[in-house]
């Protein structure tokens, strides 16, 4: 089957959303209930840093007649460059991942109120608990800090809170907490789950995935909105030759960017299907055959 073929036809599969559980704008509940109207078959819930919001999801999807497909993504650096390495199938009952998951979002809130700390030594009034109240008490990200700079006025668009104050390079742009994708690979594994290399733009060489490969990484990201169609055959041809899995989809935030993705950028079921045949190779029954998915202490 040719990418032509592959990425053709409906009841397809969008595996890359984002829920109010870490930086999306609508519940699982809701994000199910729009895939389903959507004429989707199968959703990847993949929240940065946490998996809080899976055990909504699959309740959700169970009674809506959608495949929820249990993911987180991890956030890494790679050469100073962000590395966004996604989850599928994670088993949240492993200490180490949910040590990690915790250890994230604890360093998020430090980075959330150094750049808040910033920003009001340069005159701009917005608090933590403002941002916090945006999060739901969650996993906060710099959208959060961006809406309350809309909400006060110091912006018009969350892309101009990001260009004039916290994107890279920014007055109040603080780095992040530094995984490098081998340690990421190595969560996903030690939890049960498969790794997917998520976006990866032109800068991603085929070299860098080829070592990403030798550290683990079992699939990578055809499909994406920022993914350009000829980066899209190159990845194609890549993971064929490879021997890699395949996956992708809308990296929906709910609207956050102004537009309902989900479903818009979505790739063939036959995908998903490699991916649940390549875990039950590996590891046996999927967390859905009988056990469930288990929400972590």
């Amino acid at each position: 089957m040719d990418e032509k073929q592959e990425h053709s036809g409906e009841n397809g599969a969008d595996l890359h959303v984002h829920t109010v559980y870490s930086d999306g704008l609508l519940s699982p509940s809701e994000m199910v209930d729009r895939a389903r109207d959507g004429g989707l078959a199968a959703l990847g819930v993949t929240d940065h840093d946490t998996v809080d919001g899976i055990a909504e999801a699959l309740r959700s999807g169970a009674g809506a007649g959608i495949e929820v497909v249990p993911g987180v993504e991890l956030s890494s650096q790679y050469n100073g460059k962000d590395v966004h390495i996604i989850g599928y199938y994670i088993d949240p009952s492993c200490g180490e991942l949910m040590n990690y998951l915790k250890l994230f979002r604890d360093e998020r809130f430090r980075r959330a109120e150094k750049m808040i700390r910033t920003l009001n030594s340069r005159g701009v009034d917005i608090r933590i608990d403002e941002v916090e109240a945006k999060s739901r008490g969650r996993c906060i990200g710099r959208p959060h800090i961006a809406e309350v700079l809309m909400d006060r006025g110091y912006v018009e668009t969350i892309q101009s809170a990001f260009n004039k104050y916290i994107g890279y390079g920014a007055e109040a742009y603080e780095e992040k907490y530094k995984l490098h994708p081998d340690e990421a690979i190595r969560l996903i594994s030690e939890s049960k789950g498969l790794s997917f290399l998520a976006h990866p733009g032109a800068a991603i060489s085929e070299t860098v995935i080829t070592n990403f490969v030798k550290s683990g990484l079992d699939g990578v990201e055809v499909v994406h909105p920022f993914l350009p169609p000829h980066r899209r055959k190159q990845l194609h041809a890549l993971a064929v030759r490879m021997g890699l899995l395949m996956s992708g989809g809308s990296d929906c935030h709910g609207g956050r960017d102004g537009q309902f993705l989900v479903g818009r950028h979505q790739v063939p079921y036959a995908y998903l299907t490699r991916i649940r045949e390549a875990y039950r190779l590996r590891y046996g029954a999927l967390p859905g055959d009988g056990a469930g998915f288990q929400e972590p202490a």
